[in-house]
């Protein structure tokens, strides 16, 4: 009987718990569509494998929406703003985003930061911009997310 009762016990608490877990994709993330009118992606989605940022940890933000048009190849640029200043910007290949080219209209997805916030990163205010380009060098789209450590 007194196991059963612990049992019972143990179940509510683990239920309870379960409930409090916030899903990572219920998590606001503060991001904004920089994208002009003219943007080849429709954003629909903004997701991390976690929220807010943590030092020493993997975050992995990914874009997700609808490609107007097709791309043979294209480009992005990356820049973290911390304060409001500027650091070495990154340039890559979309694939390097985890796009496979060419591509067609229809759902896409993009791995836009994929890092270890490193033990050192000091603590303030974080913006990053991702803005990528197809062949034409029409704008794909242009993100910026937003976060303080």
């Amino acid at each position: 009987m007194l196991s059963l009762v612990i049992l019972v016990s143990v179940l509510t608490l683990a239920n309870t718990a379960a409930n409090d877990v916030q899903k990572v994709s219920e998590i606001p993330i503060s991001w904004v569509n920089c994208s002009t009118w003219t943007d080849q992606l429709s954003i629909e989605k903004v997701e991390a494998n976690q929220w807010p940022p943590k030092r020493n940890e993997l975050l992995t933000v990914s874009v997700s929406g609808t490609a107007k048009e097709s791309f043979i190849y294209g480009n992005y640029n990356k820049t973290i703003v911390y304060r409001g200043y500027s650091l070495p910007s990154i340039t890559g290949s979309l694939g390097d985003l985890g796009v496979t080219l060419p591509s067609r209209p229809g759902p896409l997805k993009m791995i836009i930061f994929n890092s270890t916030i490193p033990e050192v990163a000091p603590a303030g205010n974080y913006d990053i911009y991702v803005k990528a380009s197809e062949q034409d060098h029409f704008e794909i789209l242009c993100v910026k997310i937003s976060w303080e450590l």
